[in-house]
């Protein structure tokens, strides 16, 4: 059994997130009492909610069962290896997101720092270095924007 964090979300505005066990082996979901209680409360006055489920950095939507449980279906790991290492570089968590966009916006503000030493170092303002300094501002811009997309929230 593993602690998951779960978010249920009603059309109203509602959210509740809260802690839940789940089985790995199986993916059934196990809920709180009170959670229980308070769903099958919201359910006589609300709409059907959106209910995931977050589990090693993946948001999982959660469906219910005919038995009144509910269970989520769990991502397979890839095998270990150059496969495993890819997989991770290609479906970067939540935070390894935040961490890439910072990382990005560094790149951008040493970028833009470098246009300026470029510039201002530079004896003559010949092609080669109008080109150099274009290029150096561009590139500040595109890696501040990928930055800002890869910080967006879910």
């Amino acid at each position: 059994m593993k602690l998951a964090k779960v978010k249920i979300e009603y059309s109203s505005g509602t959210t509740i997130v809260d802690r839940v066990t789940l089985d790995p082996a199986t993916g059934q979901v196990h809920l709180a009492p009170r959670l229980l209680g308070l769903l099958s409360k919201m359910d006589e006055s609300e709409c059907s909610a959106a209910f995931s489920l977050e589990y090693r950095g993946h948001v999982l939507p959660v469906t219910p069962v005919v038995n009144g449980g509910y269970v989520v279906a769990l991502p397979t790991d890839p095998p270990p290896g150059i496969r495993q290492i890819l997989h991770a570089v290609a479906t970067p968590s939540k935070d390894q997101r935040q961490q890439n966009g910072r990382y990005l916006h560094t790149l951008s503000a040493a970028s833009i720092g470098g246009t300026v030493g470029y510039v201002h170092s530079a004896s003559s303002w010949d092609l080669s270095t109008v080109v150099g300094a274009t290029i150096l501002a561009s590139l500040g811009v595109v890696l501040w924007y990928a930055g800002f997309h890869a910080m967006k929230g879910e």
